[in-house]
């Protein structure tokens, strides 16, 4: 493969994670309404997701990540909004499962997990836009994008615990 083809396959893998990426920030700024498991606890005794997951925060989610379909849309000339429902959707279903996961292996709400606090909602989404649209990427610009993904998620969750939009840095 080329340089030119890679970085074309590495363009297009932005374009389409970028709803999802917006969607995964939103939440942080945005967020409110009751939380998802309105206060349940699993089997294990445990809350099932947890405070920090709220109705508010998937909905502004989704509307963040379609409006940055929308932008997309008239900058590429093509219609991004089923693509950016369905990454940002991805996003925060993958952030869930993490939040699940960290809750039955009795990680506290703010605790690190690390890759999974950074690579939940890309992976999330990927897994969704290959089932319900179809999307395959380059697995090297997608490899190469989650290193990108980690290096950012960390860098823009620092400025949002110095923002004092978020009690952790990670």
């Amino acid at each position: 493969m080329d340089l030119i083809h890679f970085g074309y396959d590495l363009l297009k893998l932005f374009i389409f994670i970028l709803p999802a990426m917006v969607a995964n920030g939103t939440p942080v700024i945005v967020h409110g309404l009751p939380p998802i498991d309105m206060g349940k606890k699993w089997r294990d005794g445990r809350r099932i997701f947890g405070d920090g997951k709220t109705w508010g925060g998937i909905l502004s989610g989704i509307i963040a990540g379609l409006i940055i379909g929308s932008i997309e849309s008239v900058i590429i000339w093509h219609n991004m909004l089923y693509d950016a429902f369905i990454a940002s959707f991805g996003a925060l279903i993958g952030d869930l499962i993490a939040s699940f996961i960290k809750r039955r292996i009795g990680l506290e709400r703010g605790a690190p997990a690390p890759l999974l606090d950074q690579l939940d909602f890309y992976v999330g989404a990927l897994v969704f836009l290959y089932l319900f649209d179809g999307k395959i990427f380059n697995i090297y610009a997608e490899l190469l994008f989650a290193v990108l993904i980690y290096a950012l998620h960390r860098t823009t969750n620092y400025m949002a615990y110095k923002l004092k939009l978020k009690n952790v840095p990670w």
